[in-house]
């Protein structure tokens, strides 16, 4: 018959709660919440077939009650798609001249920010955000 000591389930518990820390998914919360779930039915000396038990059903409990509130928490947080692609089709002003061969710099919603074109612009003319490559604007000069 298969066993499950108390510190296998805090070890699953403590590392599944940590490593929600990294992903923050809310994934492996709910199976460290689970986790704990069967501490406690092994520290009250539930058989380990309760113990899974517990395990599984606080686990699926969690995870239906927490994905919910995170999508509400997180609605309003912009997607770091979203956050670089509100640069498109703006106006910026250049502070390090850009050419060609070399990335300069812009001033865009009081950021600056590196751009490339493939024209040479000067510092102080006003350029427009075409699309974005990496962390760098690819711009144009303003008509």
């Amino acid at each position: 018959m298969i066993t499950f000591s108390l510190e296998f389930w805090i070890v699953l518990a403590a590392i599944c709660l940590l490593l929600e820390l990294i992903t923050t998914g809310f994934y492996l919360m709910s199976v460290g919440v689970g986790g704990i779930a069967a501490v406690i039915a092994n520290y009250l000396g539930f058989d380990p077939i309760a113990q899974l038990i517990f395990f599984a059903i606080f686990t699926v409990i969690f995870l239906i009650i927490s994905r919910p509130l995170a999508r509400k928490l997180t609605k309003g947080s912009p997607s770091k798609k979203a956050t670089t692609d509100r640069f498109i089709g703006q106006k910026g002003l250049v502070t390090e001249a850009i050419d060609p061969e070399n990335t300069g710099m812009i001033k865009i919603s009081g950021e600056l920010w590196r751009a490339i074109s493939d024209e040479s612009i000067d510092v102080g003319e006003e350029v427009v955000v075409e699309k974005i490559k990496g962390v760098r604007l690819i711009v144009r000069k303003k008509e």
